[in-house]
C-alpha cells in the first residue's frame, strides 16, 4: 500500500473517533499524532534529525533549553491576544492530523465541517429549531449520571442547561459570583436555575491579595484576569465529586458574529421579508451612513473597521509599542487558555470539560448558518447570536434570552487593579523583571500607568494578563535555568 493509501485509510478512521478526542498512534513505521474536529487539547510535536518527539505540553518539546521567544508574540499574549509562543514546534488545526516518519513529516486534513444541506432561504426560526434539536442529541449521552455544567448569566450556558433539564439529567449548576453590582450576573443564573429547578452553586470570585497565587502548573501563559476564580470553581467541583461538567464555549465563535455589512444582507440566503426589515435596522444603528455604504463591498466589514476596533481596544499604555503589528488576528482553530485549563486545572482534579455546542453536527450547521444571521439590528441595537437567542426563546425565562450588554463584567478586575496598584509593581516592576529586560514592557510608562487611577482601570485587563505572561516566564526559567530573550523579524533574516 503507497503512503497515500495509507494516509486515506488512516483517515477514514479517525472520522469515526468522537470529534473533542486528540491522541497519537505509534506503528514501527511513524507515529501518528492527530487533532479532533472540536477537540481543545493540543499534541505539539518537533523533530531534530531522524529523532520525533511529541507531547500535550510544550515544555516536554524544549530539550531542557529556553527558547529565543519573538518579541511580537509577547506583545501580544500581553494585550490578552490568543498566540502560540514557542518557536520550532508543530502545531494541529482541528481535524488534522501529522505523520512522523523516520525522515519526513506529513501533515494532512481529515475532516472539516462540511455544511448542513439544507433548502435555499431558510428561516431564522429553522436554523434556531435545528440548533436546539442538535444540541439535545449532542447532550443526551452526558445526562446518564451526576454532572456539572458552568453557568453564567449568557444564553450560551443557559440554553445548554435547558437541554440537560429536558433529559432530566442530574446537573448542578455552577457559578462564578461577585460582589461587584456592576459584574454580578447571579440573579439570571438564579432565574434559570429556578424556572428549570436545577440547584445553584454559587462560587466567588478571587479578589483578595492572593489574585496571583495560584497552584496550577501552566504550559503557556493563562493571560486572563480569572486564573485564581477558576481555580475556586473547579476545587469546589472536585469536592463535590462532580467528575463531567459542561459549558457553553463554542457558542461565540459558532454562532456569533465574524464579519457583518450591507452585502452580508443584500447577499445571505434568506427570505427577503428578513432582508427588508435587516436593512431597515441597521440603518438605525450606531453606524454611521459611510461606513453602513462601505460595508457593501465583500471585502469590508464593520467589525474589522479600524474606528470600530479603536472602540474596543483595551489599554497596554504601559508596553513598548510595536508599530508595524498588524491588527489583532482572530484564529478561531487556536485557544491556548482552553488547552492550558484542560492540561493544569481540570484534568489534575479528575474533571472532562465538555462543549456540546462545540460537536459535529453543531458544527456543520454553523458552516452554513449566513453570516447576516449571526448578528441582528434591532430598535438601535446589534443583538448577537440571535439563533440561540430564539433557540432559548419559551425554553428560559426572557430575561435570559434578552440579556444582552447590561452587565459590566471588567469591573471587578478594575477595581481589583486599583485597589493593589503594588501587587502589580512587585510582579511587572521588579529590577529583574523578564518583560522589562526582554523589551516588552517599559518600566517608564509602568509607573505612570501605576499611579494613575485613569490609566490603571483603562489598563487594568492587560496589566493582569501581562503579570500572568511575567510569572510563566520565571516559571519556565527556574525550570529549565536559563534567562529568556527575543527575536524579531530583523533577527529571524539574519
Amino acid at each position: 500500500m503507497t503512503a497515500g493509501a495509507q494516509y486515506r485509510a488512516l483517515a477514514a478512521i479517525l472520522r469515526t473517533l468522537p470529534a473533542e478526542l486528540s491522541g497519537c498512534v505509534v506503528t514501527p513505521e511513524r507515529v501518528v499524532v492527530f487533532r479532533g474536529l472540536s477537540s481543545p487539547d493540543q499534541i505539539f510535536h518537533r523533530r531534530t534529525g531522524t529523532c520525533v518527539s511529541w507531547s500535550s505540553d510544550p515544555r516536554d518539546l524544549l530539550g531542557g533549553r529556553l527558547p529565543d521567544f519573538d518579541r511580537e508574540s509577547l506583545w501580544r499574549s500581553c494585550r490578552g491576544e490568543d498566540v502560540f509562543l514557542y518557536p520550532g514546534l508543530g502545531l494541529l488545526r482541528p481535524g488534522q492530523f501529522t505523520a512522523l516518519g523516520p525522515r519526513a513529516t506529513q501533515t494532512e486534513t481529515y475532516e472539516r465541517a462540511t455544511p448542513l444541506e439544507l433548502p435555499r432561504r431558510t428561516t431564522l426560526r429553522e436554523y434556531a429549531r435545528l440548533t436546539y434539536d442538535l444540541l439535545l442529541e449532542e447532550t443526551r449521552p452526558c445526562a446518564g449520571g451526576r454532572i456539572g455544567i458552568l453557568l453564567s448569566g449568557g444564553v450560551d450556558s443557559a440554553t445548554v442547561l435547558a437541554a440537560l433539564a429536558e433529559h432530566d439529567a442530574d446537573v448542578t449548576a455552577y457559578h462564578m459570583g461577585t460582589d461587584d453590582p456592576s459584574a454580578d450576573e447571579s440573579s439570571y443564573a438564579r432565574q434559570v436555575c429556578r424556572h428549570l429547578a436545577v440547584p445553584l452553586v454559587t462560587v466567588p470570585r478571587a479578589t483578595d491579595d492572593d489574585y496571583f497565587s495560584t497552584t496550577c502548573d501552566f504550559p503557556h501563559p493563562f493571560n486572563h484576569v480569572w486564573p485564581r476564580s477558576l481555580e475556586r470553581v473547579a476545587d469546589r467541583i472536585a469536592a463535590d465529586g462532580v467528575r463531567v461538567v459542561l459549558s457553553g464555549l463554542e457558542g461565540d465563535t459558532l454562532f456569533g458574529p465574524l464579519r457583518y455589512g450591507l452585502h452580508d444582507i443584500l447577499a445571505g440566503d434568506i427570505p427577503l421579508y428578513e432582508k427588508w426589515r435587516m436593512l431597515r435596522g441597521l440603518l438605525g444603528t450606531r453606524w454611521e451612513l459611510s461606513r453602513i455604504l462601505r460595508s457593501a463591498r465583500p471585502s469590508y466589514s464593520l467589525y474589522a473597521d479600524p474606528e470600530a476596533l479603536a472602540e474596543v481596544e483595551l489599554g497596554s499604555d504601559f508596553l513598548v509599542p510595536v508599530p508595524d503589528a498588524a491588527p489583532e488576528p482572530y484564529d478561531l482553530d487556536f485557544a491556548p487558555q482552553e488547552h492550558t485549563l484542560n492540561l493544569a486545572l481540570w484534568r489534575p482534579r479528575g474533571i472532562h470539560l465538555a462543549k456540546p455546542l462545540g460537536g459535529r453536527p453543531l458544527r456543520r450547521l454553523a458552516a452554513r448558518l449566513p453570516d447576516v444571521y449571526r448578528l441582528i439590528p434591532h430598535a438601535g441595537r446589534t443583538i448577537d447570536k440571535p439563533v440561540l437567542r430564539l433557540a432559548a426563546a419559551h425554553r428560559l425565562p426572557p430575561d435570559i434570552w434578552r440579556h444582552y450588554g447590561r452587565s459590566w463584567l471588567g469591573s471587578p478586575d478594575e477595581t481589583w487593579c486599583l485597589r493593589h496598584p503594588e501587587a502589580l509593581a512587585r510582579i511587572l516592576g521588579a529590577p529583574d523583571a523578564r518583560l522589562t529586560e526582554l523589551g516588552v514592557v517599559d518600566p517608564r510608562r509602568l509607573d505612570e500607568v501605576l499611579a494613575n487611577p485613569g490609566a490603571l482601570r483603562r489598563n487594568a485587563e492587560n496589566l493582569l494578563c501581562s503579570a500572568m505572561v511575567e510569572l510563566f516566564l520565571r516559571d519556565l526559567e527556574a525550570r529549565l535555568g536559563r534567562r529568556p530573550r527575543t527575536t524579531t523579524a530583523a533577527d529571524d533574516r539574519r
